[in-house]
């Protein structure tokens, strides 16, 4: 038997599971669109800030700022692209492209777990 270490989780996931316990490779191959574009976005907008506030020396706070930026949308871009994997975000496209059938919106539960009624998890 192989010894599967996983993180614990206080709710199950709310949509389709494609793959409980994704690769980095999956999860790079799993990003949207969307994803890229988000990465993109606030790698640009970080170093268009970090030009437009590093007044002495512009072009270093420019290259900085968007390090980081790419730092941040990239880890952003890895989290979405995780959960939709794990299903605990929608992931309608890649239900469509594994096979699998999304559910409607009636057989979603409710994302507010703690304040409507969660007996669909609770088994008291």
């Amino acid at each position: 038997q192989r010894l599967v270490a996983a993180m614990p989780t206080l709710y199950p996931p709310a949509y389709p599971v494609i793959n409980r316990n994704p690769s980095v490779g999956a999860i790079v191959g799993n990003m949207s669109f969307g994803d890229i574009g988000q990465l993109l976005g606030v790698t640009l907008a970080s170093g268009i800030f970090g030009f437009w506030a590093g007044k002495p020396m512009r072009r270093p706070n420019g290259y900085l700022c968007a390090s980081l930026g790419f730092l941040a949308g990239a880890l952003v871009a890895y989290e979405n692209s995780t959960a939709r994997l794990m299903g605990y975000r929608p992931n309608a496209g890649e239900c469509s492209r594994y096979g699998l059938t999304f559910p409607t919106k009636d057989e979603i539960p409710s994302r507010n777990w703690g304040i409507t009624n969660d007996s669909w998890f609770r088994k008291a």
